[in-house]
């Protein structure tokens, strides 16, 4: 319960507001002044507290989208393409309606809709975009009642594709890129890279960027740029290394990778890389296949799995878990070395006597 305390000539109030602050400050020359803005401000307290009477701002969701944007994204150096391109679908949809008007029901409706175009896993970054807005405009004060996503969880997932290519089709694939395209493809074939980490490479280390270090011969993935959430270094090859070298290097920028019209990192690779497919003659293939395919090779070469996960910055072993088949030769192998061992002792045993002796010990 807040007081009132007096300072020369004026009255001031004491007391803890609604996120346990102690506040003391003048507030009137008069004492009954000062005790009735005092209870004000505790009755405003406890109804925001007790009643959840605060009223949220008024503020629709696409002007609510832009500071997100500009306030969140851009200050957390976040792949901001892909999120910008997350935060146009959402506008597509709530445009129109008031931050504080959207709730659970219209969320799910959202993702009900999605899921006619788009796979679980589309959905869910949705999803995700959604409930981190939410939490900023409750954290910024904006809204204040409780996140309509909270209770909502993530679709079920079936990430289990494992689509690669073979030692030829990948040569053929390589002799039918034109460009720059032909160093994506290499890059993603040889580094493993998803396409988001490739695409914002720069020349030189720069703070939360990704970047070539040619002195050292690694390319480092930051943390802010990682699915994951953590940095890992890549070891870089020399075919890599000289490819990379002969691409020019352009001014006032230190992008790789970068679109010449808009002067910022390239945008997409879909269309060109569709053509090339269809030019060398693959079916059913993305360019995130390329990742698999790095994988796929790295496994028939016999590097453990261990190994492939910290390359591929998979936060667990399940996702490299599907590589496992792959090995299969190493496996057998394994088995094939214990079955010699077993076959040494099972056929140099002395006599029947001790055999018959044995078997009944472990019976007992």
């Amino acid at each position: 319960m807040g007081t009132t305390f007096r300072r020369g000539k004026k009255w001031g109030i004491n007391y803890i507001d609604d996120r346990g602050r102690q506040i003391r400050k003048l507030v009137s020359p008069y004492k009954e002044t000062a005790q009735l803005i005092l209870n004000k401000v505790e009755l405003e307290i406890a109804e925001g507290k007790y009643l959840d009477i605060r009223k949220s701002k008024k503020i629709l969701f696409e002007d609510f989208a832009q500071q997100y944007l500009d306030t969140h994204v851009k200050l957390q150096n976040k792949n901001f393409g892909n999120q910008a391109d997350l935060i146009k679908g959402l506008v597509k949809h709530f445009k129109g309606h008031y931050l504080d008007q959207i709730d659970p029901v219209m969320v799910r409706k959202y993702l009900s809709f999605r899921l006619k175009t788009v796979k679980p896993s589309s959905a869910n970054r949705d999803l995700m975009m959604l409930k981190s807005m939410f939490n900023r405009a409750i954290e910024w004060e904006i809204l204040f009642k409780p996140n309509p996503t909270k209770d909502i969880k993530p679709l079920p997932e079936n990430n289990e594709r494992c689509r690669w290519l073979t030692e030829e089709e990948q040569l053929q694939l390589l002799a039918n890129c034109l460009g720059i395209a032909r160093v994506l493809v290499l890059m993603a074939l040889q580094t493993g890279m998803r396409w988001g980490e490739i695409r914002t490479l720069k020349w030189r280390q720069s703070p939360q960027s990704n970047y070539v270090d040619f002195e050292n011969n690694v390319i480092y993935i930051h943390e802010s740029q990682a699915k994951s959430k953590k940095s890992r270094y890549i070891p870089l090859g020399e075919t890599l290394k000289k490819e990379l070298l002969n691409i020019p290097h352009q001014p006032n920028t230190d992008y790789i990778f970068l679109n010449p019209q808009t002067h910022k990192p390239i945008g997409s690779l879909k269309r060109s890389f569709k053509t090339t497919l269809k030019r060398t003659g693959i079916a059913d293939f993305k360019f995130h296949d390329l990742r698999h395919t790095f994988a796929s090779n790295l496994v028939l070469k016999g590097v453990n799995l261990y190994v492939v996960q910290k390359l591929l910055g998979h936060a667990t072993p399940k996702m490299t878990q599907r590589y496992a088949h792959l090995g299969s030769d190493q496996l057998r192998e394994a088995i094939e070395k214990i079955d010699i061992q077993r076959n040494s002792v099972m056929y140099n045993i002395p006599s029947t006597k001790n055999s018959t002796n044995l078997a009944q010990t472990c019976i007992n």
